[in-house]
């Protein structure tokens, strides 16, 4: 069996910034903005992309020699 092949890291960290604009700077934020979710909303979805953009580093120095 063949292993799956993984992302490059540059591909990886361009997915997670369109994902930042999307939750944060398009219309899909009036969306969830105006619905009727808990105050730490925002924080929970900033902490979220942190959190990605933790794993994505550490992948990458685990893939270094």
């Amino acid at each position: 069996m063949s292993t799956p092949a993984r992302l490059p890291q540059r591909d990886l960290a361009i997915i997670l910034g369109l994902l930042t604009l999307l939750l944060f700077a398009s219309p899909l934020t009036a969306w969830w903005a105006g619905m009727t979710l808990p105050w730490y909303t925002p924080y929970a979805l900033w902490g979220l992309l942190v959190l990605l953009g933790a794993w994505v580093v550490r992948r990458k120095r685990r893939d270094e020699p």
